[in-house]
């Protein structure tokens, strides 16, 4: 014999399950996870200076460093220019 059987016992066990489910939902949270507690350890500064290094290569304006044409790794906005042998 089942221990659950017909529409009110299948009610029954999909009334639970969603109960569980927003409780589990609605709960309080007792640790607030690593990236919401102190500090990160990312030197922001150089993280935005690298950023500006970025966005400017891609948008064709030389950087302040002087080293563009240097860079023809995957997706360089230009081709690799021949080689002298």
């Amino acid at each position: 014999m089942p221990l659950v059987s017909g529409t009110f016992g299948t009610l029954l066990v999909a009334g639970a399950a969603f109960s569980a489910l927003v409780v589990w939902l609605l709960r309080r949270r007792g640790h607030p996870g690593p990236r919401l507690v102190g500090d990160d350890g990312i030197d922001r500064e150089e993280l935005e200076a690298a950023e500006r290094e970025v966005r400017e290569l891609q948008s064709g304006r030389a950087p302040e460093d002087g080293f563009e044409g240097d860079d023809w790794g995957p997706g360089a906005v230009r081709p690799r220019p021949p080689v002298r042998l």
